[in-house]
């Protein structure tokens, strides 16, 4: 409702266009990082709050004219109390995490003298603003509220809801265009695959088809990334519909399917053109292995094979690249048969640092094959927790 209530508010929209850290808690309307002097002349960062006026669809004008303000009392540029904010009682002792130590009363007034009213919530923010602002760039002209303009995208093209700046500020996107017309399937979202897909939504794939027929149950979240409330996990969700919704609110075109990958659904890889392979050896995995060399895709294997003894966890991290060019070179290094030497991973023991780097390890092998990053590495990898030692090796 706070995201709807922004976005269909002008005032509330063009403030978040413009770069202010604008958000709604408990009906006020909080904007963070707004610069002050203290007495000594030093840049320090406050928050104002205010009753959001409005109604269920949009902001109206402010009754009031005080703003409340968490941090230290704002200065002018010779180390004095600033006047000019005016002075009252704080309207909102805490807000969320804040607490509003101060009230500034500024009255506007029409070109005749009388006192008129803030015209909405832009104007306001904005009078404040001015007054503090102009003393802080009397000493430093470089200052800003505007910490990062986050506009919502609205084409359907962009992979994102809201644009990666990152990337443009750090010149990476034409090596990041390397992956918008990949479709990615991610077989397997429990530990390690969580983590996959953690990284692979933050770059601009067309789609992450996401294929797991497990919930997610309160020890899953031990060992995958994020921390989920208890609400969420009750009743536990199907994995990919928890983490459908969860990326869903910064990366367009995650399709979950709540279902085990096997021959009776291989239509789910139509369209795909990557895949990511995070599950147990199993008997299916034969086929799919199968099926995915059948479709000519490339993949990355994953998983890690684990023991207990007196000097505690040790074993082996996997990462397999397979490609048209190696497969018969790797196919004899992707573990299938389920039996074996007892792997104490699948009693779910939680070691989400090594979930995560087996990840890493998979989406560099991902991103090295399509040119991202310069790869001139074998495609089977493995990572040695005895040892600390990453071995890359062709076969």
């Amino acid at each position: 409702m706070s995201q709807q209530l922004i976005s269909h508010s002008a005032d509330l929209q063009r403030l978040v266009s413009e770069g202010y850290a604008v958000s709604i808690v408990d009906g006020h309307l909080l904007v963070e990082e707004i610069p002050y002097l203290d007495r000594q002349g030093t840049v320090r960062r406050g928050a104002f709050g205010c009753a959001l006026d409005a109604t269920p669809e949009r902001t109206i004008a402010p009754r009031d004219h005080v703003m409340s303000f968490s941090g230290g009392e704002p200065h002018d540029r010779h180390g004095n109390p600033l006047r000019a904010l005016g002075r009252t009682s704080s309207r909102c002792s805490s807000v969320g995490s804040h607490r509003f130590q101060h009230g500034f009363s500024n009255k506007l007034r029409h070109a005749n003298g009388n006192h008129r009213g803030y015209a909405d919530f832009y104007e306001k923010v904005r009078t404040y603003e001015d007054i503090i602002l102009g003393e802080v760039h009397a000493l430093d002209p470089t200052v800003t509220a505007r910490v990062g303009a986050i506009e919502l995208t609205t084409s359907d093209d962009d992979p994102f809801v809201f644009p990666d700046s990152a990337s443009a500020r750090a010149g990476t996107t034409h090596l990041a265009g390397v992956f918008k017309r990949e479709v990615i399937a991610h077989i397997g979202l429990g530990g390690t695959g969580g983590y996959i897909l953690d990284h692979a939504t933050k770059t601009p794939v067309l789609r992450n088809h996401l294929i797991d027929g497990d919930r997610q149950y309160p020890h899953n979240a031990y060992r995958s990334p994020g921390a989920p409330s208890l609400l969420e996990m009750q009743p536990p969700p199907f994995k990919v519909d928890y983490h459908a919704a969860r990326y869903g609110q910064m990366k367009r075109n995650i399709v979950p399917h709540p279902t085990k990958l096997t021959p009776a659904n291989f239509e789910h890889l139509d369209g795909v053109t990557f895949a990511f392979m995070a599950i147990d050896a199993c008997p299916e995995k034969s086929d799919i292995v199968l099926e995915l060399e059948r479709r000519r895709l490339p993949f990355v294997d994953v998983g890690m094979g684990l023991h207990l003894s007196s000097k505690g966890i040790g074993g082996t991290l996997r990462a397999i690249l397979s490609t048209e060019d190696n497969r018969d070179l790797v196919r004899p290094h992707i573990p299938l048969d389920p039996g074996g030497r007892e792997n104490i991973y699948e009693n779910n023991i939680q070691i989400s640092d090594l979930n995560s780097l087996n990840a890493d390890m998979a989406v560099q092998l991902w991103k090295g094959f399509r040119g991202f990053y310069a790869d001139f590495a074998e495609p089977i990898w493995h990572y040695q927790i005895e040892t600390r030692q990453m071995i890359r090796s062709a076969a």
